[in-house]
Protein backbone atom coordinates (compact mmCIF):
# COMPACT_ATOMS: atom_id res chain seq x y z
CA UNK A 1 0.00 0.00 0.00
CA UNK A 2 1.39 3.32 -0.95
CA UNK A 3 0.38 6.21 0.67
CA UNK A 4 0.03 9.74 -1.10
CA UNK A 5 0.28 13.12 0.89
CA UNK A 6 -1.49 16.02 -0.16
CA UNK A 7 -1.53 19.68 0.66
CA UNK A 8 -4.30 20.28 2.93
CA UNK A 9 -7.37 22.24 2.61
CA UNK A 10 -8.76 24.36 5.37
CA UNK A 11 -12.02 25.75 4.47
CA UNK A 12 -13.38 28.67 6.80
CA UNK A 13 -17.01 28.91 6.72
CA UNK A 14 -18.43 32.92 7.61
CA UNK A 15 -21.62 34.93 7.06
CA UNK A 16 -22.60 32.21 5.48
CA UNK A 17 -19.80 32.33 2.44
CA UNK A 18 -17.27 29.61 1.77
CA UNK A 19 -13.34 30.44 1.12
CA UNK A 20 -11.35 27.43 0.36
CA UNK A 21 -7.32 27.74 1.33
CA UNK A 22 -4.54 25.61 0.36
CA UNK A 23 -2.12 25.50 3.20
CA UNK A 24 0.56 23.24 3.75
CA UNK A 25 0.18 23.28 7.58
CA UNK A 26 -1.34 20.60 9.59
CA UNK A 27 -5.17 20.53 8.73
CA UNK A 28 -7.72 22.44 10.42
CA UNK A 29 -11.06 21.76 12.07
CA UNK A 30 -14.20 23.53 10.73
CA UNK A 31 -17.00 23.48 13.28
CA UNK A 32 -20.33 24.48 13.44
CA UNK A 33 -21.50 26.56 16.36
CA UNK A 34 -22.84 24.66 19.33
CA UNK A 35 -20.39 21.47 18.54
CA UNK A 36 -17.65 20.86 20.60
CA UNK A 37 -15.44 17.69 19.46
CA UNK A 38 -13.46 15.77 21.60
CA UNK A 39 -9.48 15.70 22.11
CA UNK A 40 -9.57 12.16 22.83
CA UNK A 41 -12.11 9.25 22.63
CA UNK A 42 -15.76 10.45 24.64
CA UNK A 43 -14.26 13.28 26.29
CA UNK A 44 -11.16 11.59 28.40
CA UNK A 45 -8.32 13.50 29.41
CA UNK A 46 -5.94 11.84 28.17
CA UNK A 47 -5.16 8.96 25.62
CA UNK A 48 -2.73 5.90 26.23
CA UNK A 49 -1.18 3.35 24.15
CA UNK A 50 0.84 0.36 24.85
CA UNK A 51 3.19 -0.97 22.02
CA UNK A 52 5.43 -4.29 22.42
CA UNK A 53 8.29 -4.86 20.25
CA UNK A 54 10.45 -7.35 18.99
CA UNK A 55 7.36 -10.43 18.97
CA UNK A 56 8.93 -11.83 22.49
CA UNK A 57 7.55 -14.99 23.51
CA UNK A 58 5.30 -14.29 25.99
CA UNK A 59 3.73 -11.05 24.61
CA UNK A 60 0.85 -13.06 22.70
CA UNK A 61 0.21 -15.88 25.44
CA UNK A 62 1.07 -13.43 28.72
CA UNK A 63 0.81 -9.94 28.21
CA UNK A 64 -1.99 -9.85 25.66
CA UNK A 65 -4.57 -11.60 27.60
CA UNK A 66 -4.19 -8.64 30.82
CA UNK A 67 -5.09 -6.27 28.36
CA UNK A 68 -8.13 -8.41 26.76
CA UNK A 69 -9.45 -8.70 30.48
CA UNK A 70 -10.83 -4.87 30.46
CA UNK A 71 -10.95 -5.04 26.40
CA UNK A 72 -8.46 -2.48 25.67
CA UNK A 73 -6.46 -2.65 22.28
CA UNK A 74 -2.57 -2.80 22.07
CA UNK A 75 0.02 -2.33 19.19
CA UNK A 76 2.81 -5.64 18.18
CA UNK A 77 5.49 -4.35 16.02
CA UNK A 78 6.71 -7.11 14.22
CA UNK A 79 9.93 -8.07 13.06
CA UNK A 80 8.48 -10.08 9.86
CA UNK A 81 12.01 -11.99 9.41
CA UNK A 82 12.18 -13.14 12.79
CA UNK A 83 9.88 -16.40 12.79
CA UNK A 84 6.74 -14.21 14.61
CA UNK A 85 3.46 -16.47 15.20
CA UNK A 86 1.26 -15.42 12.20
CA UNK A 87 -1.74 -17.29 13.71
CA UNK A 88 -1.59 -15.91 17.38
CA UNK A 89 -0.95 -12.58 15.45
CA UNK A 90 -4.06 -12.78 13.30
CA UNK A 91 -6.32 -13.99 16.40
CA UNK A 92 -5.17 -10.77 17.95
CA UNK A 93 -5.61 -8.57 15.28
CA UNK A 94 -9.10 -10.07 14.62
CA UNK A 95 -9.88 -8.72 18.40
CA UNK A 96 -8.95 -5.29 17.36
CA UNK A 97 -5.46 -5.50 18.26
CA UNK A 98 -2.86 -3.72 15.91
CA UNK A 99 -0.37 -5.73 13.94
CA UNK A 100 2.10 -2.87 12.91
CA UNK A 101 5.93 -2.74 11.18
CA UNK A 102 8.84 -3.45 13.31
CA UNK A 103 10.66 -4.08 9.67
CA UNK A 104 12.14 -6.61 8.43
CA UNK A 105 15.69 -7.72 9.94
CA UNK A 106 15.68 -4.64 12.50
CA UNK A 107 18.19 -2.57 11.01
CA UNK A 108 19.19 1.01 12.22
CA UNK A 109 17.44 2.17 9.23
CA UNK A 110 20.21 4.65 9.24
CA UNK A 111 22.71 2.83 8.27
CA UNK A 112 20.92 1.67 5.13
CA UNK A 113 20.62 2.97 1.57
CA UNK A 114 18.05 4.26 0.47
CA UNK A 115 16.95 1.08 -1.51
CA UNK A 116 18.31 -1.02 1.62
CA UNK A 117 15.77 1.28 3.93
CA UNK A 118 13.01 1.06 0.98
CA UNK A 119 13.23 -2.76 0.96
CA UNK A 120 12.64 -3.15 5.10
CA UNK A 121 9.86 -0.90 5.44
CA UNK A 122 7.71 -1.83 2.25
CA UNK A 123 8.58 -5.94 2.70
CA UNK A 124 7.78 -5.79 6.18
CA UNK A 125 4.02 -3.43 5.62
CA UNK A 126 3.38 -6.44 2.41
CA UNK A 127 4.33 -9.45 4.72
CA UNK A 128 2.22 -8.18 7.52
CA UNK A 129 -0.83 -7.24 5.13
CA UNK A 130 -0.89 -10.46 3.41
CA UNK A 131 -0.64 -12.72 6.62
CA UNK A 132 -3.46 -10.17 8.48
CA UNK A 133 -5.85 -9.52 6.05
CA UNK A 134 -8.28 -8.10 7.92
CA UNK A 135 -6.61 -4.69 8.52
CA UNK A 136 -4.10 -2.66 6.95
CA UNK A 137 -0.89 -2.07 8.21
CA UNK A 138 -0.31 2.13 8.48
CA UNK A 139 2.31 2.52 11.17
CA UNK A 140 6.28 1.54 12.00
CA UNK A 141 8.30 1.39 15.13
CA UNK A 142 12.28 2.12 14.18
CA UNK A 143 14.50 -0.39 15.17
CA UNK A 144 16.60 0.77 18.07
CA UNK A 145 14.52 4.58 18.03
CA UNK A 146 16.65 5.45 15.17
CA UNK A 147 14.33 7.56 12.25
CA UNK A 148 15.51 6.94 8.64
CA UNK A 149 14.89 8.49 5.26
CA UNK A 150 11.25 10.32 5.82
CA UNK A 151 9.99 10.52 2.25
CA UNK A 152 10.78 6.67 1.84
CA UNK A 153 8.80 5.94 5.42
CA UNK A 154 6.17 8.33 4.46
CA UNK A 155 5.26 6.45 1.49
CA UNK A 156 3.88 3.57 3.17
CA UNK A 157 3.17 4.90 6.90
CA UNK A 158 1.00 7.72 8.24
CA UNK A 159 3.28 7.34 11.44
CA UNK A 160 6.15 6.44 13.24
CA UNK A 161 7.38 5.82 16.85
CA UNK A 162 10.43 6.62 18.22
CA UNK A 163 11.50 6.60 22.22
CA UNK A 164 12.43 10.09 23.46
CA UNK A 165 10.60 9.17 26.80
CA UNK A 166 8.18 11.96 26.40
CA UNK A 167 5.01 12.28 26.98
CA UNK A 168 3.07 13.11 23.64
CA UNK A 169 1.20 16.38 22.81
CA UNK A 170 -2.71 15.79 21.91
CA UNK A 171 -1.81 18.03 18.42
CA UNK A 172 1.95 16.29 17.48
CA UNK A 173 3.48 18.71 14.90
CA UNK A 174 5.93 15.53 13.75
CA UNK A 175 3.75 12.23 13.53
CA UNK A 176 6.55 10.24 12.34
CA UNK A 177 8.38 11.11 15.14
CA UNK A 178 6.27 10.04 18.11
CA UNK A 179 7.75 9.59 21.74
CA UNK A 180 7.62 6.58 23.47
CA UNK A 181 8.42 5.65 27.16
CA UNK A 182 10.55 2.41 27.26
CA UNK A 183 10.03 0.45 30.39
CA UNK A 184 11.42 -2.71 31.92
CA UNK A 185 15.07 -3.84 33.52
CA UNK A 186 16.55 -1.58 30.73
CA UNK A 187 14.72 1.55 32.24
CA UNK A 188 13.84 3.05 35.52
CA UNK A 189 10.58 2.54 34.79
CA UNK A 190 9.38 -1.02 36.55
CA UNK A 191 6.90 -0.91 38.63
CA UNK A 192 2.80 -0.64 38.47
CA UNK A 193 3.38 3.02 40.58
CA UNK A 194 5.73 3.89 37.76
CA UNK A 195 3.37 3.39 35.04
CA UNK A 196 0.67 5.43 37.02
CA UNK A 197 2.86 7.75 37.45
CA UNK A 198 3.18 8.34 33.82
CA UNK A 199 -0.36 7.80 32.35
CA UNK A 200 -0.83 10.93 35.79
CA UNK A 201 1.41 13.16 33.63
CA UNK A 202 -0.36 12.42 30.48
CA UNK A 203 -3.76 13.29 32.59
CA UNK A 204 -2.22 16.67 33.86
CA UNK A 205 -0.67 17.48 30.42
CA UNK A 206 -4.34 16.10 28.09
CA UNK A 207 -1.50 14.26 26.52
CA UNK A 208 -0.79 10.36 25.19
CA UNK A 209 1.42 8.33 27.10
CA UNK A 210 3.11 5.66 24.65
CA UNK A 211 4.62 2.57 26.61
CA UNK A 212 7.36 0.81 25.04
CA UNK A 213 7.50 -3.15 26.05
CA UNK A 214 9.54 -5.51 24.83
CA UNK A 215 10.38 -8.57 27.12
CA UNK A 216 7.94 -10.03 29.07
CA UNK A 217 8.74 -12.38 32.43
CA UNK A 218 11.16 -14.71 31.63
CA UNK A 219 10.77 -14.93 27.45
CA UNK A 220 14.51 -13.63 26.69
CA UNK A 221 13.20 -10.40 25.43
CA UNK A 222 15.62 -7.25 25.60
CA UNK A 223 14.39 -5.43 28.81
CA UNK A 224 11.54 -7.26 30.61
CA UNK A 225 9.02 -6.06 32.01
CA UNK A 226 7.29 -8.52 35.37
CA UNK A 227 3.48 -9.44 34.02
CA UNK A 228 2.41 -8.80 37.65
CA UNK A 229 3.37 -5.40 37.56
CA UNK A 230 1.49 -4.97 34.03
CA UNK A 231 -1.34 -6.50 35.57
CA UNK A 232 -1.52 -3.93 38.92
CA UNK A 233 -1.02 -1.03 36.45
CA UNK A 234 -3.71 -1.47 33.97
CA UNK A 235 -6.13 -2.33 37.20
CA UNK A 236 -5.04 1.05 38.25
CA UNK A 237 -6.32 2.57 34.93
CA UNK A 238 -9.38 0.78 34.92
CA UNK A 239 -10.54 2.38 38.10
CA UNK A 240 -9.71 5.54 36.16
CA UNK A 241 -11.33 4.72 33.44
CA UNK A 242 -13.02 8.08 33.13
CA UNK A 243 -9.72 10.03 32.67
CA UNK A 244 -8.14 7.19 29.98
CA UNK A 245 -8.68 6.73 26.61
CA UNK A 246 -6.80 3.16 25.72
CA UNK A 247 -6.44 1.89 22.13
CA UNK A 248 -3.40 1.12 19.88
CA UNK A 249 -1.07 3.51 18.55
CA UNK A 250 -2.54 3.52 15.25
CA UNK A 251 -5.91 4.10 15.90
CA UNK A 252 -5.23 6.98 18.18
CA UNK A 253 -3.14 8.64 15.54
CA UNK A 254 -6.22 8.12 12.87
CA UNK A 255 -8.20 9.93 15.91
CA UNK A 256 -5.92 13.23 16.29
CA UNK A 257 -5.67 13.50 12.26
CA UNK A 258 -9.55 12.94 11.93
CA UNK A 259 -10.11 14.99 14.58
CA UNK A 260 -8.03 18.22 13.50
CA UNK A 261 -9.08 17.52 9.82
CA UNK A 262 -12.79 17.81 10.65
CA UNK A 263 -15.52 19.92 8.51
CA UNK A 264 -18.57 19.84 10.27
CA UNK A 265 -21.79 21.76 8.70
CA UNK A 266 -25.42 21.92 10.03
CA UNK A 267 -28.76 22.47 8.10
CA UNK A 268 -32.01 23.36 9.54
CA UNK A 269 -34.58 20.69 8.28
CA UNK A 270 -37.36 21.21 10.64
CA UNK A 271 -37.45 22.62 14.25
CA UNK A 272 -37.47 19.67 15.03
CA UNK A 273 -34.85 18.26 12.83
CA UNK A 274 -31.03 18.90 12.18
CA UNK A 275 -28.95 17.89 8.85
CA UNK A 276 -25.57 17.17 9.71
CA UNK A 277 -22.70 17.05 7.27
CA UNK A 278 -19.14 15.38 8.92
CA UNK A 279 -16.06 15.00 6.47
CA UNK A 280 -12.60 15.28 5.99
CA UNK A 281 -9.91 15.51 3.39
CA UNK A 282 -8.46 12.04 4.49
CA UNK A 283 -8.48 8.57 2.68
CA UNK A 284 -11.82 7.00 4.23
CA UNK A 285 -10.42 3.71 3.41
CA UNK A 286 -7.19 4.58 6.38
CA UNK A 287 -9.15 6.79 8.55
CA UNK A 288 -11.92 4.63 9.72
CA UNK A 289 -11.86 5.53 13.78
CA UNK A 290 -15.10 6.94 15.34
CA UNK A 291 -14.47 10.31 16.31
CA UNK A 292 -16.55 11.89 19.48
CA UNK A 293 -19.06 14.74 18.67
CA UNK A 294 -21.22 16.79 21.31
CA UNK A 295 -23.81 18.96 20.76
CA UNK A 296 -25.92 21.48 23.23
CA UNK A 297 -29.28 20.85 22.84
CA UNK A 298 -31.58 23.63 21.58
CA UNK A 299 -33.42 25.30 24.84
CA UNK A 300 -37.04 23.49 23.47
CA UNK A 301 -35.50 20.05 23.08
CA UNK A 302 -35.59 17.83 25.86
CA UNK A 303 -34.26 14.75 24.63
CA UNK A 304 -33.01 13.62 20.67
CA UNK A 305 -31.64 11.26 18.77
CA UNK A 306 -28.87 10.54 15.84
CA UNK A 307 -29.45 8.54 12.49
CA UNK A 308 -26.90 7.79 10.03
CA UNK A 309 -28.49 6.74 6.45
CA UNK A 310 -31.68 6.16 8.23
CA UNK A 311 -30.27 3.71 10.88
CA UNK A 312 -30.27 4.70 14.91
CA UNK A 313 -26.92 5.45 15.92
CA UNK A 314 -25.85 5.16 19.53
CA UNK A 315 -25.79 8.10 21.38
CA UNK A 316 -25.71 9.40 25.32
CA UNK A 317 -27.17 12.61 27.10
CA UNK A 318 -24.91 14.43 29.17
CA UNK A 319 -24.94 17.60 31.39
CA UNK A 320 -22.56 20.24 32.33
CA UNK A 321 -23.76 22.90 34.56
CA UNK A 322 -26.96 24.29 32.86
CA UNK A 323 -26.24 22.87 29.81
CA UNK A 324 -27.46 19.44 28.27
CA UNK A 325 -26.01 17.64 25.44
CA UNK A 326 -25.95 14.99 23.40
CA UNK A 327 -22.67 12.64 22.76
CA UNK A 328 -22.39 10.79 19.70
CA UNK A 329 -19.95 8.84 17.80
CA UNK A 330 -19.13 9.22 13.94
CA UNK A 331 -16.55 7.81 11.18
CA UNK A 332 -16.21 11.22 8.85
CA UNK A 333 -17.64 10.65 5.45
CA UNK A 334 -19.72 7.22 6.47
CA UNK A 335 -23.11 9.04 5.41
CA UNK A 336 -25.62 11.17 6.37
CA UNK A 337 -26.39 12.38 10.11
CA UNK A 338 -29.44 13.71 11.19
CA UNK A 339 -29.99 14.76 14.69
CA UNK A 340 -33.97 14.44 15.66
CA UNK A 341 -35.79 15.81 18.54
CA UNK A 342 -36.84 12.49 20.40
CA UNK A 343 -39.37 12.87 23.87
CA UNK A 344 -39.84 8.82 23.86
CA UNK A 345 -37.65 6.21 23.00
CA UNK A 346 -36.95 5.28 19.25
CA UNK A 347 -36.44 2.05 17.55
CA UNK A 348 -33.53 1.17 14.90
CA UNK A 349 -34.87 0.04 12.05
CA UNK A 350 -32.94 -2.07 9.38
CA UNK A 351 -33.86 -1.87 5.45
CA UNK A 352 -34.17 -5.01 3.79
CA UNK A 353 -33.55 -4.83 0.24
CA UNK A 354 -35.16 -7.73 -0.53
CA UNK A 355 -38.80 -6.13 -0.34
CA UNK A 356 -41.54 -7.14 -2.86
CA UNK A 357 -40.83 -5.09 -6.30
CA UNK A 358 -42.10 -1.86 -4.50
CA UNK A 359 -42.30 1.34 -6.26
CA UNK A 360 -41.87 4.82 -4.04
CA UNK A 361 -42.52 7.81 -5.79
CA UNK A 362 -41.83 10.59 -6.73
CA UNK A 363 -39.57 11.45 -4.22
CA UNK A 364 -39.05 14.32 -2.92
CA UNK A 365 -42.16 15.48 -3.84
CA UNK A 366 -44.23 18.83 -3.18
CA UNK A 367 -48.10 17.60 -2.91
CA UNK A 368 -48.57 13.58 -2.76
CA UNK A 369 -46.13 10.48 -3.17
CA UNK A 370 -47.50 7.08 -4.33
CA UNK A 371 -46.53 3.64 -3.40
CA UNK A 372 -47.26 0.58 -5.42
CA UNK A 373 -46.39 -3.30 -4.65
CA UNK A 374 -47.85 -6.39 -4.64
CA UNK A 375 -50.71 -7.44 -2.66
CA UNK A 376 -51.89 -6.10 0.70
CA UNK A 377 -48.77 -4.36 3.22
CA UNK A 378 -49.31 -1.51 5.87
CA UNK A 379 -47.64 1.79 6.12
CA UNK A 380 -46.37 3.78 8.77
CA UNK A 381 -45.11 7.31 8.38
CA UNK A 382 -42.97 8.59 11.45
CA UNK A 383 -41.01 11.54 12.06
CA UNK A 384 -37.03 11.99 12.27
CA UNK A 385 -37.73 11.87 15.94
CA UNK A 386 -39.64 8.72 16.14
CA UNK A 387 -43.53 10.18 16.66
CA UNK A 388 -46.12 7.94 14.49
CA UNK A 389 -47.58 10.37 11.85
CA UNK A 390 -49.76 8.14 10.12
CA UNK A 391 -50.26 5.09 9.31
CA UNK A 392 -52.51 2.38 7.59
CA UNK A 393 -53.16 -0.83 5.48
CA UNK A 394 -54.20 -0.98 1.69
CA UNK A 395 -53.44 -3.34 -1.21
CA UNK A 396 -51.72 -2.96 -4.24
CA UNK A 397 -51.06 1.06 -4.27
CA UNK A 398 -51.38 3.85 -2.20
CA UNK A 399 -51.44 7.76 -2.35
CA UNK A 400 -49.86 9.91 1.00
CA UNK A 401 -48.27 13.28 1.63
CA UNK A 402 -50.98 15.73 1.24
CA UNK A 403 -51.21 16.01 4.94
CA UNK A 404 -47.60 16.20 5.71
CA UNK A 405 -45.80 19.67 6.15
CA UNK A 406 -42.93 20.13 4.71
CA UNK A 407 -39.56 18.19 5.83
CA UNK A 408 -37.84 15.04 6.14
CA UNK A 409 -39.62 11.75 7.45
CA UNK A 410 -39.13 7.81 7.64
CA UNK A 411 -41.83 5.68 5.61
CA UNK A 412 -42.23 1.91 6.51
CA UNK A 413 -43.85 -0.79 4.38
CA UNK A 414 -44.41 -4.29 5.80
CA UNK A 415 -46.14 -7.29 4.89
CA UNK A 416 -46.41 -10.49 6.59
CA UNK A 417 -42.98 -11.42 5.31
CA UNK A 418 -41.01 -8.73 4.85
CA UNK A 419 -40.25 -4.95 6.27
CA UNK A 420 -38.89 -1.60 4.07
CA UNK A 421 -37.77 1.92 5.42
CA UNK A 422 -37.01 4.96 3.33
CA UNK A 423 -36.63 8.56 3.61
CA UNK A 424 -39.02 10.53 2.00
CA UNK A 425 -38.92 14.33 1.79
CA UNK A 426 -41.54 16.79 0.77
CA UNK A 427 -40.64 20.17 -0.47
Amino acid sequence: MKINHLKSTCISILAGCVFVVLTSTPLCAQIATGYEIAKWHQFKTAAISYTFDDNTAKQLTVAVPLFDKYNYKVTLNTVTGWTPNWTGLKAASINGHEIASHTVTHPALNTLSIAGQETELQQSQSTINTNIPNAECVTVAYPNCVLGDLPTIKKYYIAGRICSGMIVSSSPSDFYNISSILVGTQSTLNTANDFNGKVALAKSSKGWCVFLIHGIDNDGGYSPTQSSEIGSHLSYVNTNSADYWVDTFGNVVKYIKERNALVLTENVVTTDSLQLTVTDNLDNTIYNVPVTIRRSLPASWQNARVYMNNNLVSSTISVSGTNKYIVFDVVPGQGELFLARSNEVVLGYKALQNFTPLHIGPNPFSKEIKVETNGIFQYFVYSLDGRLIENGSFSNSLVIGDHLIPGMYFLNIRNDREYYQTKIIKT
